[in-house]
């Protein structure tokens, strides 16, 4: 019932105590605060704010406070102008976390974003968006939830561009013709200590890079060449930094297309980087290097880069002994996919090494999970292991 009331204030009131008020009018940041709650777990409170245009007044409000932005930005009076753009970009704010909340997990209401442009509208603000971290990261908040399971919002953002903008917004990257390699920029050029917008930069390009139109764009730009450059743990460190993991994370989302496949094996050294990687650890994410490595290998094109590598089938073979269970089965996949309707592979598997550990995880695998059915895990790791077995056995 509370749900339903609130959701009927957002229809039937929310225009009069928020639209058109002063950053500063107590009812409307109350109103704002209260809205931003019931949208982040109410879907028909979504569905209400829908109804209402929120989203289409969002975008105008937006709009509105760019060109504001632009003109106030060529009026002198320094001082004044500062105090003016501060409760500017709080009204900013607030429109863009209303339509972050309005978004999330909500494709009725992302098709209504699509509609009303809201990537063109957030490419004309980057410059000012750049100049303000909070902002910032509100904003890559609204993108993230905004490309999260949408195809058609990602590729949107390699079609934005805009006109102009104001010069002295600049100090993190140049204004390009599209905001995803705004983004992509913005990933390239983030200062180290500024982690919680790095986490948030990358947490779009994963989303993005589910996206055929972002690969390309981000194949174009040369960006994965920065990967190469990431530095591994030294000393006694075992553990791979966050930076790494946003990376890895990254690169596992680009493996699951071939595209994405082959813009990995492109990278020269990366193959033997990721191998390097695989060895070092992480509590959140163990195992990302061998899920990047198991999705290369199903490709028939990526077969013999993988196979001239002995690093790499060395390390696929090792998982086999791993203590760690999802290990096992992520290395036995990887080479059943090597090996299957690929007659060279089987050659290169052949070796006493790599054998001995296949058939030695076979013995162990059927006696420690003989009622294999009752877990589809345990089952699909014995039927890889059982198909290894009997193609490196034959002639």
């Amino acid at each position: 019932m509370t749900v339903l009331l609130l959701s009927s204030f957002t229809r039937t009131h929310f225009n009069k105590c928020y639209e058109g008020k002063s950053s500063k009018d107590i009812l409307k940041r109350v109103a704002a605060n209260a809205l931003m709650s019931l949208l982040a777990v109410s879907r028909k409170a979504q569905k209400h704010a829908l109804k209402a245009n929120l989203i289409d007044n969002c975008m105008e409000q937006m709009k509105h406070i760019n060109a504001q932005l632009n003109l106030d930005s060529l009026r002198p009076g320094k001082a004044a102008l500062k105090k003016k753009e501060d409760g500017v970009i709080k009204e900013l704010s607030i429109a863009m976390q209303l339509l972050r909340n309005c978004l999330y997990q909500n494709e009725e209401c992302k098709e209504a974003a699509l509609e009303a442009h809201l990537v063109p509208v957030l490419h004309s603000l980057w410059p000012w968006i750049l100049m303000d971290d909070s902002l910032m990261q509100i904003s890559l908040q609204l993108l993230c939830v905004y490309t999260a399971n949408f195809p058609n919002g990602c590729s949107s953002l390699c079609w934005s561009s805009c006109g102009q903008h104001p010069v002295q917004a600049t100090h993190r990257g140049a204004l390009s013709n599209s905001l995803m390699l705004c983004v992509v920029k913005l990933a390239s050029q983030m200062p180290l200590e500024n982690t919680t917008v790095q986490q948030m930069v990358f947490t779009l390009l994963s989303n993005l890079a589910l996206s055929h139109d972002c690969k390309g764009v981000i194949q174009k730009s040369n960006f994965l060449q920065n990967f190469l450059s990431l530095a591994l743990p030294k000393g006694g460190n075992k553990h791979l930094s966050s930076l790494t993991i946003l990376w890895l994370k990254l690169l596992l989302n680009i493996s699951f297309g071939e595209d994405g496949q082959q813009m990995i094996l492109r990278l020269d050294g990366c193959l033997d980087l990721l191998t390097e990687m695989s060895k070092y650890k992480h509590k959140s994410s163990p195992l990302l290097p061998l899920l990047i490595f198991h999705n290369i290998c199903f490709s028939p094109a990526n077969k013999p880069k993988i196979l001239a590598n002995e690093k790499v089938i060395t390390m696929l073979a090792a998982c086999l002994e791993s203590e760690n269970q999802n290990a096992q089965r992520i290395g036995a996949a990887a080479l059943w996919a090597l090996i299957y309707n690929y007659q060279k592979a089987k050659t290169a598997l052949k070796s006493p090494s790599v054998k001995r550990r296949v058939d030695e995880a076979y013995s162990l695998a059927k006696k420690t999970f003989p009622n294999s059915e009752a877990n589809p895990l345990n089952a699909y790791y014995l039927k890889c292991l059982e198909n290894l077995v009997q193609l490196l056995n034959s002639s």
